[in-house]
């Protein structure tokens, strides 16, 4: 980020992000130490809450209905860097260091975003 874009920061309070209908929010998960994209999860006030305060990322489970902390069971902790909420404060870039082995996705990868779409051909650029 360049200096006078950190300067103009303000910083949002928990309560004035939007969340969705079931008071949750996307949250994008990236690498601090390289900027890779690692997962998606949800969050509401209070994984938010839990995760300012222990310094571990912690979500809201939709399908269990239940708080957990990345890392738990699998021993792959995401240590908090820094949150961002985008311009519309209805979703979160939480910038991370992955701590263990360092796998995001339960499948044991890097990261969850490894599947391409069938019929995507890449595209060059100008600048390529």
């Amino acid at each position: 980020m360049e200096k006078n874009q950190k300067e103009n920061l303000k910083p949002l309070e928990i309560e004035n992000l939007k969340y969705d209908q079931n008071g949750l929010l996307p949250a994008v998960i990236q690498d601090d130490r390289n900027d890779a994209v690692l997962m998606v999860g949800y969050m509401n006030k209070e994984a938010i809450s839990r995760t300012l305060k222990t310094g571990k990322v912690c979500f809201w489970s939709r399908s269990r209905q239940a708080y957990w902390v990345k890392g738990e069971t699998s021993g792959n902790y995401f240590a908090l860097q820094s949150i961002y909420a985008d311009c519309d404060a209805d979703t979160l870039l939480v910038r991370v260091i992955p701590l263990g082995p360092g796998l995001a996705c339960h499948t044991g990868r890097y990261s969850c975003f490894f599947n391409t779409l069938a019929g995507f051909k890449q595209r060059r650029t100008n600048n390529d």
